[in-house]
């Protein structure tokens, strides 16, 4: 290709050279006819001077001399004036009478200067000869007319061609141009843009919004973003899923963008956001209008799947140190880091108090594993007790982190680090063989044993293998059915109702009760109870806090418990901590209580006292009704 185009160049270049040298021909040729008709307006006029000089007896033979030069190259091609010659036929017919009349003039002259009275003659033949001359220059001046068009004619023709073949050349390496500069656009695109979003790479925005915020006056804040629990949307649905998400996600962003604002992607589900603003609220109101988008893309998809979006915002003007890109990226994803997990909460404005819960989250960060395999993390119980019998009938398990050197860690401040780890799943499995090997070793013993709830975060809840883990620590300890409760929060329900069906059915032909906490705290769904199988609804503590709106949530509570009555589902209360709760749960026919009221959270050793207590209640309960039926029989006989 290259060879080709160079040979096009040379072969334009010659043609361009012969073109010129045509043109400069045809000029040349053009301005030897203009010479020629000069000469013939010479013999022209030349010879009526002639005639006009010999009739006034001056005579002028050096006129005459130069005449017959004219005549004579005109006629040849060895002439003193190396005139050009004309092939056309009426020229050549006209000179050839010119040149006779011309021999018939200088004849009449010679005459005249022999006899004065042959002048008539010489009178005629000169006014003959003037026609004639006239006739040839016209003839002459017609060929040059002719051949002068045919020339510029041809010329322009050649010359048009090979303009057209230079704009012919010059369009194909247009073309190569056209497509040089695209091929480093694409090459420029996939050095500094992210292949799947088309947002600019991290490196790519890092240099970008550094530049920017060097040469700009406007106040500027960043976000960073990502979506919870991306990863097992892309393992329960699909990693094209998960792309077009994303793909979706950076297109709403970057419509809504103005000059001087950035969007880069970070990796997987994280981005970042340079933006500019007049009020600070306007960056909050701008981010809420992108999320509600992606939201309701994610709806129409996967009917109605949509995980939440997270967004650590920093303001540059808040902060109090003058830093470069890098340490405000740091600082927006500190703030990030701090939206829980399937909270409401969602965006979180970067503040000296988020580093320095960071800085503790850290520490907390760099001992779990090791806790994990040291087992610092102890099992609790906080029995759920019956209000017909008054006994804990059943109980749930809650862990308590108590490090080497006895510092006692809150679940509060551990278990949401746990789940931006992704370790949370082996905190809740641990937790759940604690337990399988409590029950087990008192059913050794011949102990009674009491069905025991376990919590399952929302993460592990979307891990493909999660039924077959649990079901397979049920088995190792052989736990009878119905001794396990999986406990699962309200918020996973709102993810997906129909993946959500699918794990509980599953869970239950293994041998596990189900129970749905927190209910009443998110996006609450009468059709879950009518759907879910479930065993047990835990109703949330936040319905019997104090509140100005008590009634009503006393109708809420009572409404509630009647249907899930009717439905076959058993109740529990959270936090109950007074006398009056307990009475108000008790006429509404609510099943059990859970709080503060009756127990607080116990070690192991505590709840084991609890339960052989109440077996020995339950066993002299069981032996009075006993021998009250046998008294009563007694005297029925002997009346």
């Amino acid at each position: 290709m290259k060879k080709l185009g160079k040979i096009s160049v040379l072969v334009l270049f010659l043609l361009s050279i012969f073109v010129g040298s045509f043109t400069v021909y045809s000029i040349s040729k053009v301005q030897s006819y203009g010479t020629l008709i000069n000469y013939l307006g010479i013999v022209r006029g030349a010879t009526q001077r002639l005639v006009k000089l010999e009739l006034q007896h001056h005579h002028n033979d050096e006129l005459i001399a130069y005449l017959d030069d004219i005549i004579y190259d005109l006629n040849n091609n060895d002439g003193k004036y190396q005139l050009v010659k004309i092939t056309d036929a009426e020229y050549k017919s006209q000179f050839a009478s010119l040149k006779l009349l011309w021999h018939r003039v200088k004849n009449d002259i010679y005459a005249i200067r022999l006899n004065p009275a042959a002048s008539p003659a010489l009178l005629q033949d000169s006014e003959f000869h003037f026609e004639v001359a006239n006739n040839t220059v016209f003839a002459a001046d017609n060929y040059t007319t002719a051949k002068s068009h045919q020339l510029t004619l041809l010329s322009a023709l050649m010359l048009a061609g090979i303009i057209i073949m230079w704009i012919a050349l010059f369009m194909v390496y247009l073309r190569k141009l056209y497509s040089l500069e695209s091929s480093n656009k694409t090459l420029y695109d996939i050095t500094t843009k992210d292949p799947l979003t088309g947002a600019y790479n991290f490196e790519t925005f890092k240099k970008k919004a550094q530049k920017i915020l060097n040469s700009s006056d406007k106040n500027y804040a960043l976000t960073y973003v990502d979506f919870a629990d991306f990863k097992y949307i892309n393992d329960v649905f699909g990693y094209k899923y998960g792309d077009d998400i994303l793909i979706n996600y950076a297109a709403i962003i970057s419509s809504e963008l103005r000059p001087e604002e950035l969007l880069g992607r970070v990796s997987a589900d994280n981005f970042v956001i340079l933006r500019y603003y007049n009020e600070k609220n306007d960056i909050m109101l701008r981010q809420q209008q992108v999320d509600i988008k992606i939201t309701e893309f994610m709806h129409d998809m996967h009917g109605g799947q949509a995980v939440s979006v997270q967004c650590g915002i920093c303001y540059l003007n808040d902060l109090e140190e003058d830093l470069q890109i890098e340490g405000i990226l740091d600082r927006a994803n500190y703030a990030r880091k701090t939206v829980k997990t399937g909270l409401h909460r969602k965006y979180a404005i970067y503040d000296e108090s988020i580093r320095k819960q960071l800085r503790y989250e850290k520490s907390i960060e760099n001992r779990m594993l090791k806790a994990l395999e040291n087992e610092e993390f102890l099992v609790y119980y906080q029995p759920k007790v019956d209000l017909k019998t008054g006994l804990a009938t059943q109980a749930e398990a809650l862990v308590r982190w108590q490090t080497d050197d006895n510092l006692i860690i809150p679940p509060d401040k551990f278990i949401p680090v746990f789940e931006k780890k992704y370790l949370i799943s082996s905190l809740d499995q641990y937790v759940l063989k604690k337990v399988c090997a409590f029950i087990r070793r008192r059913l050794d013993a011949d102990l009674p044993v009491n069905t025991i709830s376990v919590n399952v975060s929302r993460l592990q809840f979307y891990n493909s293998d999660f039924v077959k883990t649990y079901e397979d620590i049920k088995n190792k300890f052989r736990i009878p059915d119905n001794l396990l409760e999986i406990e699962i929060t309200e918020s996973i329900a709102f993810d997906n109702v129909f993946f959500l069906e699918k794990i509980v059915t599953e869970l239950k032909s293994k041998g596990f009760l189900i129970s749905i906490d927190d209910f009443g705290t998110g996006f609450s769904s009468l059709s879950l109870l009518k759907n879910i199988p479930i065993d047990v609804l835990k109703i949330d503590q936040s319905f019997f806090k104090e509140s100005v709106h008590k009634e009503k949530d006393n109708i809420v509570i009572k409404g509630i418990i009647d249907l899930v009555n009717k439905l076959g589902i058993r109740t529990v209360a959270e936090g109950i901590e007074t006398a009056e709760q307990v009475d108000f749960l008790k006429a509404v026919n609510c099943n059990m209580i859970q709080g503060y009221f009756f127990y607080r959270p116990l070690p192991e050793d505590n709840f084991e006292q609890i339960l052989n207590k109440e077996y020995d209640i339950k066993e002299t309960a069981v032996q009075s009704e006993a021998e009250f039926f046998i008294t009563e029989d007694w005297t029925l006989q002997n009346n």
